[in-house]
């Protein structure tokens, strides 16, 4: 909170200088801009005493790593969007949410800008109808897979295998298990 309000006051630019002080090689991958991360990597530093380290790779590497992901047709991956969304709504979620609001959980948490609670928390103070804070979850949780779906398919470790070609589930569980009793 104190770093959020220098920032306010002071200015963005001032932490992202104190950052490179402190850490100069997450300065250098983190935006000027971004106050979220420069916050949290001068948060990171001043608890530890140390900079972010980055992950370490040669320590990755002694293991034999097989990532794959699965790749669902869009419209398919859509409609289970949508019923998930729906089932959350009746397992609950309007309660729930309600719940948090009523504990003093307000729309400046992160948290509750979180899929699901953040469109609901809108219908609960009545800002949006229901069936629009349903609308925009779907839409919100599409919109999110989609951003997924774009940053795991730019990883080249990925092996993608589509579930419609080898029979679904099922076939997907005995070409991964097949590829690592191989290995």
């Amino acid at each position: 909170q104190q770093l959020t309000e220098e920032a306010n006051t002071r200015g963005l630019h001032l932490l992202h200088e104190r950052l490179r002080m402190m850490d100069a090689a997450a300065a250098a991958r983190i935006h000027p801009n971004d106050q979220k991360r420069i916050i949290r990597a001068l948060e990171v530093a001043q608890q530890t005493g140390k900079g972010e380290r980055p992950v370490d790779q040669t320590r990755a590497s002694r293991y034999n790593v097989h990532q794959f992901g699965l790749a669902l047709a869009r419209d398919e991956l859509y409609r289970r969007i949508e019923a998930r969304v729906d089932a959350m709504i009746a397992a609950g979620l309007v309660d729930e949410v309600r719940g948090l609001l009523a504990k003093g959980c307000g729309a400046g948490l992160i948290s509750m800008k979180g899929l699901g609670y953040a469109q609901i928390a809108l219908y609960l103070r009545g800002e949006i109808g229901f069936e629009e804070a349903v609308r925009r979850l779907k839409r919100d949780t599409r919109r999110f897979a989609k951003r997924q779906l774009t940053w795991f398919r730019a990883d080249p470790r990925i092996r993608w295998i589509d579930i419609d070609q080898v029979g679904g589930p099922p076939g997907a569980a005995q070409l991964v298990l097949g590829e690592w009793r191989s290995a």
